[in-house]
Parts: structure tokens; C-alpha cells; sequence
């Protein structure tokens, strides 16, 4: 059974350093992770090796009606690296451009009211101010092209106003003594992209954008699978989507599961995930024990990242395509055809 949604608390993290579990019914004024007990084989850490442990990154994924663009910016601790790969969904064409090393500069806030993310490299630059006091999270990317690819440049806002959405925030444990936070929520989006030349314009009535901002002091082993998806309803309404599948799924008191209805949400049970691991452009049916997903996602291209430095290791699929079947929302049952999204397939040891 589902636990209820918490209030938020001033501090994620007392002076003990335990981390407060839950679901949250709002965002989180203070996380800083890197004060929490850390703890490897039942060892806790020093304060200065965990911050090798904690993983943050922010990913956007962009959806338009013709475009589909995913952004990351990633701190892993022994790495960091961002990406921009791009999907014209009308001829399926796409191309990443990506930037990956130890000392870029680099950095990602621990707040979400206002702080800036960012990547600046030569020929890569992306800024993010995720400024929830002023009810948004702008998007700024001026890369080059190069070696074939064209360059992309891009003004966003993804307009996150009081009153008008509910993220999915939640701090759940992950091993036996850490904890990983999220920050979760599909918010419209406006501005425009402009990929090798051609202006693509987000009109918030039909663009969205999915937040996925995340802070984990995670175990030498994880995996995860991963669903989401945005779109508008044939009767107008904007539905959202995500699912998420992981060594949590055996607790039946959290998740990071969630539709959203003209963005509120509503919490799901756990996922389940079916699809060939040999073939991931297969189809994929997603469901959830209470019934409330049935859905086929159909990939029509691939993302993929392979590392393998000894003893971390990373082998990441993040297959792109379109969702349908059913939702059932508080009772309703909502047919989905042709929603665009990605699904994803991640084991890693760090």
C-alpha cells in the first residue's frame, strides 16, 4: 500500500546524517545529499569519499510535435559528461552531439528555486536556470556542428507555475543505508529550436518537456528500467507518464510512479516491464500491479552508451518511439495512441 504524500521537510538530511524517506507533496527546499551517511558493505564513508559516490544529473526530454530532443547534463563523480541528441520524428533521422571527461566545467545546483546547471566546453555550451520562485526552468544551447552534424541552438522555457502543476517528488533508500532523490514533472513548453539552420517553434498548447532531476549516493551495483512519456489528448488534455522499475519495485510503500493529468498527478503501484533484452527495438508492454497501465511502446530508434573503465562499467539503452493502450486515472479509462517518448534499460556498476 502506497504510503501518503509528506509535507516538505526544511532539511532532507539531519545532523545525524539519516535522510528522510518518503513522497513529497511539493518541491524540496534543501536536499544536499553529500551530508548524509553514506555507507559501502555496511562501512560508512568519510565526508570527502562520498561526494565520488553521488551521481546528480538533470535530463530533459523534449517533445514537439515534429522534434524530439533529449538533454543531460551528468555528474557521475569519477565523470561527467552531457548530451544533446536530436529526433526529427517526421523522417526518423537523427544525430547526438556530446561532450564526456573528469574535469569539465561543469556543474549541477542542489536547489531547484533558483540555481544554474551548466555545461561549457568549446563548440558546447548549455545553460539551465531552474527558477521555481519565478515559475520556471529556461533552457539555453548553442552548440556548433561539426563532423557532419548539424549545429543546434535553442532559447526554452519549461514553465513550471504554482498552482497549475504537482511534480513527483520523491527520497527513496537504495541498499541498505543510502538514498537517491528525484525530481520528477512534465510541464509545457515554449520557446523555439533551431537544428542546422531549420527554426522549429515549442507552442505550449502541443510541446512539452519532462524533468528528470536526480541526486543518488547509489550501490557499487544498480539497474533501472525507465518509461515516460508527454502529449496532448485528442479531447485536449495534456497526459503524462512515468514509470520506473528498480530494486525499490520490492517495497510496496514507494515508487517513482505517476500519470499526469493537465499536470497533476496521480500515483501508480509498482511497474512491470516486458521486452527482449537481446532485441530492444522489439516491442515493450508496460503495465502496473494495480492495473492502471496497459501499454505497448514501440521504439523506432535507439540511443545506447557502452563504458567499461574496469571496475565501473556502464551499459545504458534508451530507445525512443510511441506509446498506446490504456490508462485508467481515477476510475476513467484513457485511451493513448501515438504519444512519443523513450523508454530506457540501465545497468551500471560505479
Amino acid at each position: 500500500m502506497l504510503e501518503p504524500l509528506l509535507q516538505v521537510p526544511d532539511s532532507l538530511v539531519d545532523a545525524r546524517g539519516e535522510v528522510s524517506i518518503g513522497v513529497y507533496e511539493g518541491p524540496l527546499r534543501r536536499v544536499h545529499l553529500e551530508e548524509a551517511t553514506v555507507a559501502v558493505k555496511g562501512i560508512a564513508l568519510p565526508r570527502f569519499l562520498r561526494r565520488f559516490r553521488l551521481k546528480r544529473w538533470q535530463h530533459y526530454g523534449l517533445v514537439l510535435p515534429d522534434l524530439f530532443v533529449g538533454l543531460a547534463i551528468v555528474d557521475a563523480g569519477f565523470l561527467r559528461t552531457a548530451w544533446c541528441s536530436v529526433v526529427d520524428r517526421t523522417t526518423g533521422e537523427s544525430f547526438e552531439h556530446q561532450r564526456k571527461g573528469p574535469l569539465l566545467d561543469l556543474v549541477i545546483p542542489d536547489v531547484l528555486w533558483d540555481g544554474r546547471a551548466y555545461l561549457r566546453a568549446p563548440g558546447f555550451n548549455l545553460e539551465i536556470h531552474n527558477h521555481l520562485d519565478g515559475g520556471e526552468h529556461s533552457l539555453s544551447l548553442r552548440i556548433a556542428g561539426r563532423q557532419g552534424l548539424p549545429a543546434v541552438r535553442a532559447e526554452l522555457r519549461c514553465l513550471d507555475i504554482p498552482g497549475k502543476c504537482q511534480p513527483m517528488v520523491v527520497v527513496l533508500p537504495v541498499g541498505a543505508r543510502n538514498a537517491m532523490y528525484s525530481h520528477k514533472a512534465a510541464l509545457p513548453l515554449v520557446g523555439s529550436i533551431e537544428v542546422g539552420g531549420r527554426e522549429v517553434p515549442a507552442d505550449q498548447d502541443e510541446a512539452f518537456a519532462i524533468l528528470d532531476i536526480h541526486e543518488a549516493s547509489y550501490p557499487h551495483h544498480t539497474w533501472w528500467r525507465w518509461a515516460t512519456f508527454a502529449g496532448r489528448h485528442r479531447d485536449g488534455r495534456a497526459i503524462a507518464m512515468n514509470l520506473t522499475e528498480n530494486p525499490n519495485e520490492q517495497d510496496d510503500r514507494w515508487n517513482e510512479n505517476g500519470i499526469w493529468v493537465d499536470g497533476w498527478l496521480h500515483r501508480l503501484d509498482r511497474a512491470r516491464f516486458h521486452f527482449d533484452e537481446q532485441d530492444l527495438l522489439r516491442p515493450w508492454h508496460l503495465s502496473s500491479v494495480d492495473g492502471a497501465v496497459d501499454l505497448t511502446f514501440t521504439p523506432q530508434g535507439e540511443r545506447q552508451e557502452h563504458l567499461d573503465l574496469g571496475l565501473v562499467k556502464s551499459t545504458f539503452h534508451q530507445p525512443w518511439g510511441t506509446f498506446a493502450g490504456r490508462l485508467r486515472v481515477a476510475g476513467e479509462s484513457i485511451d493513448i495512441a501515438d504519444f512519443f517518448g523513450v523508454c530506457e534499460d540501465h545497468d551500471a556498476r560505479w
